[in-house]
């Protein structure tokens, strides 16, 4: 059950059918399916490498102390007004089972992401990816007027289809890793665009390093603006900024 835990957080199994023309389609079984069971057999499924790298992944094993991950957040765009937050993972205990506990604060004041004990509680994979992507099937059912289950689901599928990836180089702290990143473009194929309005070209970005803590460097997501090409209309940027270990993260935690 451990390697599920990120997964509950977003793929979740209750979820029924979300559109008319999806509900009647065949669905190959998928790593959270909208089926009865909403599981599928890990002996059994072929991962994608999406779902391999952002929900089978062990995310946390190279954290083997009490660590401070900073993400910082900025959104811009022509659409509507912006906002820069802060988004702090404080790994605080290295369970004998090999599972993390953490505290994550995704976000302050009226921005403040909702985070659940099973979120943060023997943990593998990052947290800070079904925090964000929970959040963003949100504000893409605001900005459209659809039902957010529709938006998880089409993730979901992008996921499973994904087997491409490109290398990458990022810095961080003033040293350079070597990474890889994955896009996806959940909405590109589906049959009614226009339902989507502008928002239907998104494209997620997800950059992972195994050599950074945590695995996860940035999460990016872009709506471009047809009229406008040079401004996005949307444009979301989480990236890891700094790493602290132990005694910082313990001082910062007592004030």
């Amino acid at each position: 059950m451990i390697r599920y835990l990120l997964l509950v957080v977003f793929l979740s199994s209750s979820l029924s059918a979300v559109a008319e023309e999806t509900a009647k389609e065949e669905i190959k079984p998928q790593i959270g399916s909208m089926d009865d069971s909403g599981r599928v057999d890990p002996d059994e499924y072929e991962f994608s490498n999406a779902e391999n790298k952002l929900w089978m992944d062990n995310h946390l094993l190279n954290i083997k102390q009490a660590v401070r991950l900073h993400y910082e957040f900025e959104k811009t765009g022509s659409y509507e007004d912006g906002f820069i937050d802060d988004v702090y993972l404080d790994i605080v205990k290295i369970n004998e089972d090999g599972t993390r506990d953490a505290v994550l604060d995704f976000f302050s004041d009226e921005q403040k992401q909702k985070v659940s004990p099973s979120n943060v509680k023997n943990i593998t994979g990052n947290p800070v990816i079904g925090i964000y992507l929970q959040g963003d099937v949100y504000e893409m059912s605001r900005f459209t007027e659809g039902n957010w289950k529709y938006f998880h689901r089409q993730i979901k599928l992008a996921m499973a289809d994904s087997n491409t990836s490109e290398h990458v180089t990022v810095e961080l702290e003033g040293k350079l890793y070597q990474g890889e990143k994955i896009v996806l473009y959940p909405y590109e194929n589906i049959k009614q665009k226009s339902r989507l309005k502008e928002f239907s070209d998104k494209r997620y970005e997800f950059i992972l390093s195994d050599e950074i803590p945590g695995k996860l460097y940035q999460i990016r997501t872009v709506i471009n603006d047809a009229e406008n090409p040079a401004v996005p209309l949307v444009e979301e940027v989480l990236t890891l900024k700094s790493v602290e270990f132990a005694t910082k993260v313990v001082a910062k935690n007592e004030n």
